[in-house]
């Protein structure tokens, strides 16, 4: 082959390799961006999953930390004071033994001390805080944390006590030291002279409280709650003795009556209880202790031996003071006693509780005989 078409067909051959090369590049760029765009898109042309998850699971954190501030805005508003003015009132407020942070901020909430118990209940849960049972002296004026902090502390402002109807001064003495730090014998001493005026309720107590203001409380709580019966002091001394026989309310008026007959007719109260009081005061005169039961059964012996004003085995019509501390139902008996029992003048309780009343002595003696005496 001559030199020049050797030459010719070279060239040839070299254009078309070049060609044949620069087809593939180009096809391979091809490929290459197809690569990269179904990376970029997916093999359906839309983004893929994994883009919107990220997008969602932004929007969400978003979204929580938003509503994370709001919360914590509302509770930071809702822990601060009702009140700003420290000058307001307090009150007392009771937590009961038992009972649950929840139920105790709704009473708080309720009682206008806290913004929001739901506030208090979730404060009182992150912080881990225990309440402890007792009477807080509280106020509107302060936070939730400082309630909160009080209440955990168990720096009780108070004390709660009751005073069961037919106390005597002694005993509720002696109850009054057994619930808190009061001395009991300050108590008698501060008491006395108040017997029957000393009335049977619930107190709520400031600690440290002196004790004549705690004689004073139950004496102004006396006068508010007889202030329309208006008894006398004749009254008063029946009342107590009622108290202390009725073992129910539809008893009181009818022993009312029986006593009250008696004592207009100048006849012997023969009251048991009056001498128990005497006998019972004899013994803490003696040891200045009040470690003994009151109110015991008496026997013969008792009221025949015992050398006392309060005897009424032996001294006629009432005795000189009250001898307990009456309820409310039993002044009422004593200021007005069951009028159809004007011809009554003798009572007693059977071994089953029940009791009898009688006209005369002989049925008296009768009914004792068939049913028996309680205690004896």
């Amino acid at each position: 082959m001559p030199k020049r078409q050797e030459l010719f067909w070279s060239n040839i051959y070299k254009r078309m390799n070049e060609f044949d090369i620069e087809r593939y590049d180009k096809k391979q760029e091809s490929h290459k961006s197809a690569r990269e765009l179904e990376i970029k898109t997916g093999k359906d042309g839309h983004p893929r999953k994994r883009s919107r998850i990220n997008l969602v699971i932004g929007l969400l954190i978003g979204l929580l930390v938003v509503g994370f501030l709001i919360v914590f805005s509302v509770v930071d508003f809702a822990r601060r004071p009702v009140l700003a003015d420290t000058s307001v009132d307090f009150q007392y407020f009771e937590v009961e033994k038992g009972r649950s942070i929840r139920s105790v901020g709704a009473d708080l909430g309720e009682s206008g001390l806290i913004r929001s118990s739901f506030a208090f209940y979730w404060v009182a849960k992150l912080e881990g805080v225990s309440i402890q049972a007792g009477h807080y002296k509280l106020s509107p004026s302060m936070s939730t944390d400082e309630i909160l902090q009080k209440m955990a502390s168990g720096e009780i402002d108070a004390f709660r006590i009751t005073i069961p109807e037919g106390y005597r001064a002694l005993q509720i003495a002696k109850l009054l030291e057994e619930k808190s730090d009061i001395n009991q014998l300050k108590f008698v001493d501060a008491a006395s002279g108040t017997e029957g005026t000393l009335f049977p309720d619930t107190y709520v107590i400031p600690t440290n409280t002196e004790v004549t203001k705690i004689v004073r409380q139950m004496k102004e709580n006396f006068e508010k709650r007889t202030e329309k019966l208006r008894p006398s002091y004749e009254q008063l001394i029946l009342a107590s003795i009622i108290e202390r026989e009725a073992k129910d309310d539809d008893e009181r008026t009818k022993i009312a009556a029986v006593y009250k007959n008696r004592a207009d007719n100048n006849m012997l109260l023969q009251a048991d209880p009056t001498v128990r009081y005497a006998l019972d005061s004899q013994a803490y005169l003696k040891s200045h202790q009040l470690n003994f039961d009151f109110w015991q059964p008496i026997t013969k012996p008792d009221y025949q031996n015992l050398s006392s004003s309060f005897n009424t085995y032996k001294q006629k019509g009432y005795p000189p003071a009250p001898i307990c501390n009456p309820g409310l139902k039993s002044i009422e008996a004593a200021v007005n006693p069951a009028k159809d029992f004007g011809d009554y003048f003798y009572f007693f309780h059977d071994k089953d509780g029940n009791i009898h009343f009688s006209k005369t002595l002989d049925e008296h003696q009768k009914a004792i005989q068939e049913f028996g005496v309680s205690g004896r």
